[in-house]
């Protein structure tokens, strides 16, 4: 099925329009079928008794007389039948067989077999298209009769209607040969599905395909600048206000994202807010107690008080630094992500460890580009610290539309428990005191990927250690600005 909803709609609609139509063409056509079989039925009895009667006279006649007879009925002009006496049987090109011609033909012949007085197993009722009707010979073709044989001919019935033919063996060397037209027969050579019903069928089905397209289109418009509103605004952007256009329900949808979207600036704010007015407003008692503790003339009190105060002087600090990771007001860029990352193997250099990236050339995402520095650097400060080293992979999935990027390390792992747990805020798997880890690495590695609408897990690698893998979403919006 396609992905978009305009092509899908479109297909459905093809599907449903070809389907009506070819069912109501089919009964359309049986019911016209129906009256057309009984028309020709009756015509064909009637035709076959006169037939059979006009048969009847000439094969009484006296073979002196019945030239004259036909010379006579043919300069008396307006016959509806041509008929004459030959040696042999003419060999006609038939029309292809139909059901119906082969339901007028038994029936035309039982009603001239009724006439005669006798009967013989050399009759055949044959159907000719009027231009290869053959006459008198298998050489005549009537409508190329010159000039003056025209009062042989029989009239062109102006549309597709047969001609039928009747031959019946007389006698060893005698044939009688009768020609006629069949009134309104062209309806025995028709299908379902002629060219001007499949001309009506294609224009039926274009028009209303066209007009439910532009349809769809005008509905899913305002539906495509929502999702691109909304993709914007999980990765972090302020969305701008949408235009309530469209259907009343697509209205509707377009209001309640705008009143979301602002609730959530709000939100945002009013947390920002929050958190500067608690780091103010705790600067000050602490820098007191500090003071106050440095009186204390009790060493191992005082040394216990201080580190106590840091501590919290440090969470304060590492709070509100997860906080500005978030980075709110970081404008998103088109980003080399391989040079983002080979940057913050920097520090891996420094130490002296080993490292190493292994990533493709194109390796580019709309993303912001701080906090990606601050999210490796994170993870690579803990492949260092915990595995002595960093393997770095990256790599794309076009079938997915993301970028793959695996952090790897040779450290002692992850227990099923603790791969969950290491997200939460000031956890840490080192439960001895540090001045410089407080346990929010990983939760700001977490709540940068989020910003990005990555997902991030932590697997385990074979021959021991531990794989962070972040799948970062490609935007489709960008994808399709970018192609253009």
């Amino acid at each position: 099925m396609p992905k978009s909803i305009i092509a899908r709609m479109s297909l459905v609609l093809i599907i449903g329009v070809l389907v009506a139509q070819a069912v109501s063409s089919y009964v359309w056509t049986r019911q016209i079928q129906q009256a057309e079989r009984e028309r020709l039925v009756e015509i064909s009895e009637v035709m076959g008794a006169r037939i059979g009667q006009t048969i009847q006279f000439f094969s009484k006649l006296p073979r002196e007389y019945r030239h004259i007879v036909l010379d006579q009925l043919r300069d008396m002009g307006g016959t509806r039948y041509f008929v004459s006496i030959n040696s042999q049987k003419i060999h006609l090109e038939t029309l292809p067989n139909s059901e119906l011609q082969q339901l007028v033909g038994e029936r035309v012949k039982q009603n001239a077999a009724r006439q005669l007085a006798y009967q013989s197993e050399d009759f055949a009722v044959e159907f000719v298209a009027f231009s290869n009707l053959r006459i008198l010979s298998d050489d005549n073709l009537m409508v190329q009769l010159p000039p003056k044989w025209q009062r042989f001919a029989l009239l062109d019935p102006g549309d597709d209607s047969p001609v039928v033919v009747v031959q019946l063996k007389l006698n060893p060397d005698e044939w009688v040969y009768l020609a006629t037209v069949f009134p309104g027969g062209d309806f025995m050579g028709s299908t379902l599905f002629e060219s001007e019903r499949l001309v009506s069928l294609v224009a039926v089905t274009l028009t209303v395909v066209v007009l439910v397209t532009l349809l769809v289109a005008g509905i899913v418009r305002p539906l495509r600048r929502l999702a691109r509103e909304a993709d914007a605004l999980g990765r972090g952007k302020t969305p701008s206000l949408i235009p309530a256009e469209g259907t009343r329900e697509m209205q509707t949808t377009i209001r309640a994202f705008n009143q979301m979207a602002q609730r959530l600036e709000k939100f945002i704010s009013d947390r920002e807010k929050l958190f500067a007015a608690i780091s103010h407003d705790l600067k000050t008692p602490l820098t007191r107690a500090r003071l106050r503790v440095e009186m204390i003339d009790d060493d191992k009190l005082r040394d216990n008080l201080i580190g106590d105060i840091e501590n919290v002087d440090l969470l304060v600090k590492a709070s509100l630094q997860m906080i500005k990771d978030g980075a709110i007001h970081e404008n998103s860029e088109q980003i080399d992500l391989k040079q983002v990352i080979e940057s913050a193997l920097a520090s891996a250099e420094v130490e002296g460890l080993p490292s190493s990236a292994t990533l493709p050339e194109e390796f580019v995402l709309e993303g912001r580009r701080l906090s990606l520095e601050r999210l490796f650097t994170n993870l690579i400060d803990n492949a260092l610290h915990y595995g002595r080293g960093v393997e770095i992979f990256g790599y794309k999935e076009p079938e997915n539309n993301e970028l793959v990027v695996q952090v790897c390390d040779r450290g002692p792992g992850l227990s099923d428990e603790l791969k969950q747990r290491v997200f939460e805020p000031f956890y840490r798997i080192d439960k001895a005191p540090s001045s410089i880890h407080v346990g929010l690495g990983m939760g700001i590695v977490k709540s940068i990927a989020q910003l990005h609408g990555a997902s991030i897990e932590l697997l385990d690698r074979e021959g021991g250690g531990l794989i962070v893998e972040l799948r970062f979403p490609l935007s489709h919006f960008v994808t399709e600005r970018n192609s253009a």
